[in-house]
């Protein structure tokens, strides 16, 4: 990920409401988290490249998914703003927030990559179909029904990046994807019926090494 460039306009910063502030941790939480850091190639150097593993906010607010949570692209990104994000990450359990109020860290060390793909593997699942237009925030609050969510991602076509229609979905623990796939057959979304099965063996399945 490269950063988007800093806006400076004329509009003032406004204040974040509850729903923005608890939007924006989870968005940040899940940048430093095992299940995003590890295969984010500039976010993992720019951890890396500090002594103590912070990153400044006033760059992770040029993300464009934190850009879009905070309203608008065009919003100017200033003192007060890194100052307002400062305040809503402290609410955050997995990161802290420097003296200074700039910088962010995640709390725990990043362990090998090996080790945490096994894990993330383990408590991952496949699910489809859904809607072509829905969104993260749409998914996240349908299975947060159910489980706890650390992560969902919409799978794309490699080209194109259109969305495919199917998820990968990563939740708390490989208890609770046990959980949810006991129950999958009294999931569906918006009338579908949800295919669900672990990641792994759809994985499997598209190798061919397990039986349709």
């Amino acid at each position: 990920r490269k950063p988007a460039q800093m806006i400076c306009s004329d509009c003032p910063s406004r204040p974040l409401n509850d729903v923005t502030k608890v939007k924006l941790v989870n968005q940040i939480e899940f940048y430093f988290s095992d299940s995003n850091l590890p295969r984010d190639k500039f976010l993992r150097e720019t951890v890396e490249n500090d002594p103590e593993g912070f990153v400044d906010i006033a760059l992770l607010v040029t993300f464009t998914r934190v850009r879009s949570l905070l309203g608008s692209s065009e919003r100017r990104i200033d003192g007060d703003l890194v100052a307002a994000v400062a305040v809503a990450l402290d609410a955050s359990t997995q990161l802290t927030v420097s003296c200074d109020k700039k910088r962010v860290r995640r709390n725990s060390e990043l362990r090998p990559r090996a080790e945490v793909d096994a894990e993330v593997e383990q408590r991952s699942l496949y699910v489809s179909p859904f809607p072509m237009d829905v969104t993260i925030d749409e998914l996240r609050a349908f299975f947060s029904q159910h489980v706890e969510v650390l992560s969902i991602r919409l799978r794309r076509h490699a080209v194109s990046k259109d969305f495919k229609g199917s998820i990968f979905v990563e939740l708390e623990s490989a208890t609770s994807c046990a959980t949810l796939l006991r129950n999958s057959k009294a999931l569906d979304y918006q009338g579908a019926e949800l295919i669900v099965m672990t990641k792994t063996r759809y994985l499997e399945k598209k190798k061919g090494t397990t039986p349709l």
